[in-house]
């Protein structure tokens, strides 16, 4: 039998840091693939409700969201998710509020190589023992009729509001069921998730905005389309695109000089 393999996710400002985390995690146990990497809180829930991974290694001290923010909110939607909170703060109030939001584990930097691996196993040994557990809990064995006419709705529904702000604890509200629930069986019909999607969407119509009306500044294109911080939504752009929108604008605006399509 095939030894089962897990995915985790870093949230961290510090580049550097962040990088670092990356890397060792997959080093120090190969059964982690890596799932990606946010660079504030707000992004790590986008990132987290689209690629669904198994484990999350935060920061606490975060821009936009902190990491107990991040966590707490986390939470409301995938209960199921692993937490490894990282922080250079060593108060108890911290850890004590970790621990009553479901934190597996709460390491201090610098970080130890040797504690990371330790609590990395035992993250390990949970992920094992819960595997399988989780569709059964939601009867999600199959995608039954209804509930495809459910993720297609919740699909038409995006398509038509996706100006409109957006969470996935907000978009479950709307049609009446829990946002774990609805999470998984979007991703089990459509191999997707509701934020990835919404994402794609909005990115494909920035582009169109930014190749048809090169007029417009970033932050209107990112307006709108549904963003409030130009930043994040530069950042988005370019994790789905390669480019950022001021690059992918002057791109454009050459292939126009050029009479190319």
């Amino acid at each position: 039998m095939a030894e089962r393999r897990f995915t985790f996710a870093v949230a961290e400002d510090e580049e550097r840091m962040r990088d670092y985390l990356c890397r060792k995690v997959a080093e120090l146990d190969p059964r982690f693939d890596f799932a990606g990497a946010a660079a504030d809180g707000e992004e790590a829930v986008d990132l987290i409700e689209c690629r669904m991974p198994d484990l999350l290694v935060t920061d606490i001290k975060m821009p936009v969201l902190s990491g107990l923010e991040l966590v707490e909110r986390i939470r409301r939607t995938n209960p199921d998710l692993r937490i490894i909170i990282v922080s250079g703060y060593s108060e108890f109030e911290y850890a004590r509020r970790a621990i009553e939001l479901g934190v597996d584990e709460y390491i201090l930097k610098p970080v130890d190589i040797e504690s990371l691996r330790v609590v990395l196993r035992r993250v390990l040994i949970r992920l094992e023992a819960s595997a399988g557990e989780v569709d059964f809990e939601f009867g999600l064995d199959g995608v039954r009729a209804g509930d495809a006419d459910l993720v297609e709705a919740v699909r038409l529904y995006l398509q038509e509001n996706y100006r409109q702000p957006y969470s996935l604890e907000r978009l479950a509200a709307t049609f009446g069921c829990k946002s774990a629930y609805l999470l998984r069986l979007y991703r089990k019909a459509t191999g997707s998730t509701p934020t990835q999607d919404l994402i794609r969407l909005r990115i494909e119509k920035a582009k169109r905005l930014l190749q048809g009306h090169p007029q417009l500044e970033i932050k209107q294109v990112a307006a709108a389309i549904g963003y409030e911080d130009p930043l994040y939504f530069s950042r988005l752009f370019k994790r789905e695109t390669g480019l950022n929108p001021s690059a992918f604008k002057d791109s454009s605006s050459d292939s126009r000089a050029k009479g190319q399509p």
